[in-house]
């Protein structure tokens, strides 16, 4: 039932009243029985506190790390000459950076499900029930802990593998990572926001060699925000080794995983 309400409001929109949902679609699309649905719920109203539970988890882009780890391992094929140098894991670094930030801002700009989340996240505070708004108000933060768990596991093991290391006030104590990766998750945030209206905001791309590198890629205007916003906090770790190419793609894929464990850590 829950499934199916989250399905017909990623089709249809959300509000935080939920005024265009009906029970009775909700019953028919999940295919269950109506006496079973009424025992559950005796109220649409107890069904709909639910549901703004649910939509408050978070939409989990599941294919995202598959992607990157896909995008990543073409990379390191084509550049693996280059890893002996720490100005080549620079470069690698930055075009992994690149590559991870532009396909999550594409993939959580076309899921109907992060949208509606990001509908509940701005607007549950109009929520009239102070149980049901204390509620929600926690089930978003357990989802962006989550997220920023994630986050800062992929982007610290990615920076350590390419023999990089924190620099500045958040070299100095243990939650650089993660203040690192709230700041990513905010701005994207933000940027994914404005592209509901204007999706050429994630979408136009330009041609740049930026940070240094010597080749040309397409770069749109948030993924560069959030690669200087990590940029300005790294720097060559000088007792750093040159990776071995096939290791460090095997490691860079393991990310996927940690990541992911780290984020149910952090439920």
């Amino acid at each position: 039932m829950l499934d199916a309400a989250l399905d017909l409001l990623a089709a249809d929109g959300v509000t935080v009243a939920l005024d265009g949902l009906q029970l009775e679609d909700v019953i028919r699309k999940a295919d269950v029985s109506r006496t079973s649905a009424y025992r559950r719920w005796p109220s649409r109203e107890a069904f709909l506190e639910d549901v703004l539970l649910e939509l408050a988890q978070g939409a989990e882009l599941t294919d995202v790390g598959v992607r990157v780890a896909a995008e990543a391992t073409a990379l390191l094929a084509a550049r693996r000459d280059v890893l002996a140098t720490p100005q080549g894991r620079h470069e690698v670094f930055v075009e992994l950076l690149r590559l991870s930030f532009q396909t999550d801002l594409d993939a959580t700009l076309t899921s109907p499900q992060f949208r509606t989340y990001l509908a509940l996240r701005a607007a549950f505070v109009g929520v009239p029930s102070d149980d049901l708004r204390a509620s929600l108000a926690a089930a978003l933060a357990r989802s962006e802990r989550r997220a920023v768990a994630r986050g800062a596991v992929v982007l610290d093991g990615a920076r350590r593998l390419l023999g990089l290391r924190l620099t500045g006030p958040l070299g100095a104590g243990p939650d650089g990572a993660t203040t690192l990766a709230r700041a990513i998750a905010a701005t994207t945030t933000g940027f994914v926001v404005a592209a509901l209206a204007d999706p050429e905001v994630v979408g136009a791309t330009r041609p740049l060699a930026p940070f240094g590198s010597s080749q040309e890629s397409p770069w749109s205007v948030p993924a560069l925000t959030l690669a200087s916003l990590v940029l300005a906090h790294v720097e060559a770790d000088p007792d750093a080794t040159a990776p071995d190419p096939d290791a460090l793609r095997v490691a860079l894929e393991g990310l996927v995983d940690a990541g992911a464990a780290a984020a149910a850590a952090a439920d």
